[in-house]
C-alpha cells in the first residue's frame, strides 16, 4: 500500500524516508526530489562536477549523466521506494528514468538520464528532477540493502566490462561495417544527405584525378615553347570542363537530397 502525503510527512518528522527534504515538495502521494549540486557525466569518462549551491548543470546533447539528489533517501526495512523522472524533463529532450531504492537503501540517490535533444539542457540547482513514492511491504526484509553508495568520492561501480568497441564486436555476424553501424545511429535524412555529399565528392576526386593525367600527357606531347604555351591553354580549359561537367553531373543525381546552390 502506498504512503499518503501525511504519511510520508510523519516518517519525514520522525528522521525516515526523506532527509534534507521540504514539505513543499510533497506530493498527494509522493515526494519530488530535487537536483543536487553534484552530477557525473557518463559520456566524459564519469568526469565529476560540483556547481555549488547556486550553480547549474549542463547537459550537453548526446550527453548521459547521472544526476545527484539534494536529498537523501533513508529507506526502513518495511518499505519499498519507486522513483520516476519528471514529466516536463521528458519534453526537453531527457530520456525517462525509472528505477527503485530497495529496502534498507540509505543515501543521496543517482539518477541516470541522456540528453537526447539537440540542445543544451541546464538545470538548477534545487530543480524537481524526480518523483518518489514508498509503499509499506507485508513486513520488514530478510536481507536489507547493503550495496555500496559513496558518490562524494565516486558513483557506484560501472561495469565497463559490459561496454565493447567496435573492434572488440567486428567480427559478430550481427555487426555490419563501422560506416554502417555510424550511419544507423543518424536519422535517416541526415544519412541520405550525407551519403549523397559523399558521392559527389568521389566524383569531384576522380575528376581531378582526370585534369592532372590529362595536363600530364600533354606536357609529354609537346615539342616548342608556343606549341607548350597553346597546348597547356587547351588542356587546361578541357580538364576544366570534364571537372565541371562532373561535378553537374553528380549534382543532378543528388538533386532529391541536395539542395543546388545558386551560381
Amino acid at each position: 500500500m502506498n504512503l499518503t502525503d501525511g504519511e510520508i510527512a510523519a516518517e519525514m518528522a520522525a528522521g525516515r524516508l526523506v532527509r534534507n527534504g521540504e514539505q513543499v515538495q510533497l506530493g498527494p502521494a509522493c515526494y519530488e526530489l530535487r537536483m543536487g549540486q553534484i552530477y557525473y557525466d557518463l559520456t566524459e569518462g564519469a568526469r565529476r562536477f560540483d556547481v555549488g549551491e547556486a550553480g547549474k548543470v549542463l547537459i550537453k546533447p548526446g550527453h548521459r549523466v547521472v544526476l545527484i539528489t539534494q536529498e537523501e533517501l533513508i529507506v526502513p526495512p518495511d518499505i519499498i521506494a519507486r522513483i520516476i523522472s519528471k514529466g516536463s524533463l521528458f519534453s526537453v529532450g531527457l530520456s525517462p528514468v525509472c528505477t527503485y531504492a530497495d529496502p534498507g537503501f540509505p543515501g543521496n540517490l543517482g539518477v541516470v538520464t541522456q540528453n537526447i535533444s539537440d540542445k543544451y539542457i541546464e538545470l538548477p540547482v534545487g530543480e524537481s528532477i524526480a518523483k518518489v513514492d514508498f509503499a509499506r511491504l507485508s513486513k520488514p526484509v530478510d536481507h536489507p540493502y547493503q550495496g555500496q553508495h559513496g558518490y562524494q568520492t565516486e558513483i557506484w561501480p560501472i561495469k565497463h566490462h559490459l561496454q565493447k568497441t567496435y573492434a572488440e564486436v567486428s567480427r559478430d555476424p550481427r555487426v555490419d561495417s563501422e560506416e554502417v553501424e555510424a550511419y544507423k545511429l543518424l536519422p535517416q535524412a541526415t544519412a541520405d544527405l550525407l551519403r549523397s555529399m559523399e558521392k559527389r565528392q568521389r566524383f569531384i576526386d576522380v575528376a581531378i584525378i582526370v585534369a592532372v593525367l590529362i595536363n600530364a600527357a600533354l606536357l609529354c606531347v609537346i615539342s616548342t615553347k608556343l606549341v607548350d604555351t597553346m597546348v597547356g591553354i587547351i588542356g587546361n580549359l578541357v580538364a576544366s570542363a570534364i571537372v565541371g561537367t562532373m561535378v553537374l553531373v553528380s549534382r543532378w543525381r543528388a538533386r532529391d537530397t541536395w539542395i543546388l546552390p545558386r551560381w
